[in-house]
Parts: C-alpha cells; structure tokens; sequence
C-alpha cells in the first residue's frame, strides 16, 4: 500500500473528526498508544490483537511508561531496611 494513500486516508479521518493537523499524529502514534494503553495486558494477548509479531517490537518501540505508572511504582517499592 502506498504511503501516500495511507496519509491521504488519515488526513480524510482528521477532517471527519474535526481535528486540525498536528505534527507527529499518525498511525505509529495511534498504536503507541493502544500499546501504552493495553500495558497491562499480558504481552502475547498485546501483540496478538495489535498485529505484532514481535514482542520485541512492542516493548523497543511502542509501549511508553507515563508518569503516574512510574510513580506508582517508585512508591511500591520495597525499602531496604525498613
């Protein structure tokens, strides 16, 4: 499939949505945040239903940490000593 075809396809979505343009919004977007989203979800159950064949890929280049789950898991953890 054409790349042109696909930004054409997106850039239609977009309007029908009413979003103005933005720079870095597309499809890899789109599916970074599926994948941060699903985070929770076993990595298999993950990459099958976002069409991943690799759980490599998943984890290198879509999943993202945001800031509340780091915090959470600064805050449990366990303190040496204590």
């Amino acid at each position: 499939m054409k790349s042109s075809l696909v930004r054409a396809w997106w850039e239609r979505a977009e309007a029908l949505a009413g979003l103005e343009r933005k720079r870095g919004r597309g499809w890899h977007s789109l599916r970074r945040k599926f994948a941060s989203d699903l985070m929770h979800q076993p990595l298999k159950v993950l990459c099958e239903l976002g069409g991943w064949k690799s759980a490599k890929t998943v984890l290198r280049c879509y999943q993202q940490a945001d800031e509340a789950q780091l915090r959470t898991a600064l805050e449990s953890r366990r303190r040496v000593g204590a």
